[in-house]
C-alpha cells in the first residue's frame, strides 16, 4: 500500500487530530474552523471526520485527509436501571463495609490525580459498570465505506479498534471490512488502538500494545495510530511492522504542557515512529502554531528538545495566543 501521501516522500508526518466531534468530545472544537485553518501550514496530514471536511471547509482542505470512517458511538453513557443499580449498591455495602457513593468518589479522585494504581483503575471501572453499562462507546460500526471514504477526497480512512472490550471482535471486523473495500481503490487503512477511559491504563501496557498492534496490522491495518507506553515502546514499534504514529493523548496533571509534549514527540521519534498524531496537545494549548511548528522541527529536522522549545518560544513572541 501506498503510503506516500500520508508520510510524504520521508516517511514522517505530524498528523493534526480533529476527528474527536464523533463521539462527543468537543471541548476546545466547538468551533473547528478558526481553530485548525491556522494550524493547517505546519502539520502534514489532518486528520477529522466527515462534518469538519463537508460542513467547515467545503470538502476542500490543502493537506492529505485521514477521515474517521468507524463511529456510531458515543461518550453519552446507558445507564443501569433502577431496578438493578439499587441492589447491587446495597450488595456492595453489605459486602465492603462502605458505601457504593463513597467508594466511587475516592477512587474518582484518585483516577483523576493520577494516583490510582492498576488495580484501582480496574476496580473504579468494575464500579461504574453498577451505573451505566460498560465499554458502550466501544461499540463503533463503520460510518463511511472504503468508496465512500474516496468520494470525500481522503487519503486514507481511521478505524477505531477496542480490544479487551466485549466488541472487540465487532471493531476488528470493522477493520477487516474496510482494509476489503479500500485495498483495491489504493486508500491506506489506518488502525487506531482505542481504549476509552475504562481502560485507559492500557495505554502503558508493553504487552498490550504489542499484541494490539500485531492484531490490527493482520486485519488488515496500513499503518497504526498507537501510544507511547515509555520502555520499551522501540520494541512495540519494531513488533508492529508498519508504520507507526504516535497519540498524544492529554497532558498528564501537573506537567508543562509546552515541556511535556515536546519531550514526548522527541521520545517517540527516538524510538522509531514515522510521526504524530496530536490533538488536544495543539489545539488546547494557549499557543497552538507554536507548538505545531516545534513538533514540525522535531519530526522532519531531527530537532532536540531544548532546540524545539526555542523555537516554540520565539513562535509564540511572534504569534501570541
Amino acid at each position: 500500500m501506498n503510503l506516500s501521501k500520508l508520510l510524504g516522500p520521508t516517511g514522517k508526518a505530524v498528523v493534526l487530530a480533529t476527528d474527536h466531534r464523533y463521539f462527543g468530545v468537543v471541548n476546545g472544537l466547538e468551533t473547528p474552523g478558526p481553530v485548525i485553518r491556522p494550524l493547517l501550514p505546519y502539520v502534514d496530514v489532518l486528520m477529522t471526520e466527515p462534518h469538519i471536511l463537508r460542513n467547515v471547509f467545503g470538502g476542500k482542505v490543502d493537506k492529505p485527509i485521514l477521515l474517521r470512517a468507524s463511529g456510531c458511538s458515543t461518550v453519552m453513557n446507558v445507564p443501569v436501571p433502577g431496578y438493578l443499580l439499587e441492589p447491587a449498591k446495597a450488595a456492595y455495602q453489605q459486602r465492603m463495609g462502605k458505601t457504593f457513593d463513597a467508594a466511587v468518589a475516592e477512587l474518582s479522585a484518585k483516577v483523576k490525580s493520577g494516583k490510582a494504581s492498576e488495580a484501582e483503575q480496574e476496580e473504579l471501572r468494575y464500579l461504574e459498570s453498577f451505573l451505566h453499562e460498560p465499554d458502550t462507546i466501544a461499540s463503533e460500526r463503520l460510518m463511511l465505506t472504503g468508496q465512500g471514504c474516496v468520494d470525500e477526497g481522503a487519503s486514507g480512512a481511521a478505524v477505531s479498534v477496542y480490544l479487551k472490550t466485549r466488541y472487540q471482535s465487532q471493531t476488528l471486523d470493522n477493520l477487516a471490512t474496510m482494509s476489503r473495500q479500500a485495498r483495491p481503490l489504493g486508500l491506506p487503512v489506518l488502525g487506531v488502538v482505542a481504549v476509552g477511559t475504562a481502560l485507559g491504563y492500557l495505554e502503558n501496557d508493553i504487552d498490550f500494545l504489542t499484541r494490539a498492534s500485531a492484531v490490527m496490522v493482520a486485519h488488515g491495518a496500513d499503518i497504526i495510530k498507537t501510544y507511547n507506553c515509555g520502555d520499551g515502546f522501540d520494541k512495540v514499534i519494531e513488533a508492529t511492522g508498519v508504520p507507526v504514529i504516535v497519540a498524544g493523548g492529554k497532558v498528564p496533571k501537573g506537567k508543562d504542557p509546552t515541556v511535556d509534549t515536546i519531550d514526548l514527540a522527541y521520545d517517540c521519534m527516538q524510538k522509531g515512529a514515522s510521526g504524530l498524531d496530536f490533538g488536544r496537545r495543539i489545539w488546547r494549548h494557549d499557543h497552538p502554531v507554536a507548538v505545531a511548528r516545534a513538533l514540525g522541527a522535531i519530526v522532519h529536522k531531527n530537532a532536540t528538545p531544548k532546540e524545539a522549545l526555542q523555537l516554540f518560544e520565539e513562535a509564540s513572541r511572534q504569534q501570541p495566543a
